[in-house]
């Protein structure tokens, strides 16, 4: 299942799908990255990934319908 991302690289925060590299969104404020990473896995009801800045795993949210 696709899952979207919310990471931070170049120092800014970016959302995409997992497994591509084009970006859905860039943010400068990381609150701001994460409600558009939110948005973006309601509409396509998959997952929602959120990175810390080291890279490791915060939270995973699930948005899938049932």
């Amino acid at each position: 299942m696709a899952a979207v991302e919310t990471y931070r690289s170049h120092n800014m925060w970016h959302n995409r799908m997992v497994g591509e590299d084009a970006e859905l969104s860039s943010h400068v404020i990381r609150s701001q990255a994460i409600a558009e990473g939110r948005t973006w896995a309601k509409t396509r009801q998959c997952d929602h990934i959120v990175k810390r800045i080291d890279g490791s795993v915060e939270s995973i949210t699930s948005y899938a319908s049932s």
